[in-house]
């Protein structure tokens, strides 16, 4: 009964200092470009990082891809990121990303637009597509998952730039984002 009490304590001891230790926290602007089968555009966003611990952040962000043939996209992430400190370079910092994904447009695309590449070359039921969104006002929403990696460096003492690329598992929507971003340190 004795152990069982210690190990009790023990453990609940871990949980309330892990929770206890305060997080960086930093808010990011990005940019940078999307290019899936289905849309290919540029993107602006922003994101908040919170460290959970040292090595664990989490990184609740939105993008918004512009809009291309009358369609827009918007993804909301929440991304978790196992920071690794490069020794050799003061500061850097490397990290894998895994996370969630939502992903929605906007606008109704036009199977009239002249469109100087043969999209149906890259994605076959592109204007299908295009066609149902015509359909239903051009909104969608879809649920995926984030797999990548990113590096960020300390350029001042509370501003940080990074790039980050990423493959969004998006069903029918799967994509490449890359971008670049500042991070402001608070």
């Amino acid at each position: 009964m004795k152990r069982c009490t210690l190990m009790l304590f023990a453990v609940l001891m871990a949980f309330s200092s892990a929770f206890a230790q305060k997080g960086e926290k930093a808010a990011s602007v990005n940019l940078g470009y999307g290019s899936g089968s289905f849309h290919k555009a540029f993107k602006i966003g922003a994101e908040f990082k919170y460290n959970v611990t040292d090595a664990i952040r989490i990184a609740p962000g939105f993008d918004y891809f512009l809009k291309r043939d009358g369609v827009g996209l918007w993804s909301a992430n929440v991304n978790g990121h196992y920071l690794f400190d490069i020794k050799s370079v003061e500061g850097l910092k490397i990290y894998p990303l895994v996370g969630l994904t939502l992903l929605g447009s906007t606008g109704a695309g036009s199977g009239d637009v002249d469109i100087d590449d043969d999209w149906s070359n890259y994605y076959p039921d592109y204007d299908k597509e295009l066609d149902d969104m015509e359909g239903d006002s051009g909104n969608m929403t879809k649920f995926g998952a984030n797999l990548g990696a990113g590096i960020q460096y300390p350029v001042l003492p509370n501003l940080d730039l990074g790039f980050e690329l990423k493959y969004q598992f998006v069903s029918d929507f799967d994509q490449v984002v890359f971008g670049v971003n500042a991070a402001y340190k608070f």
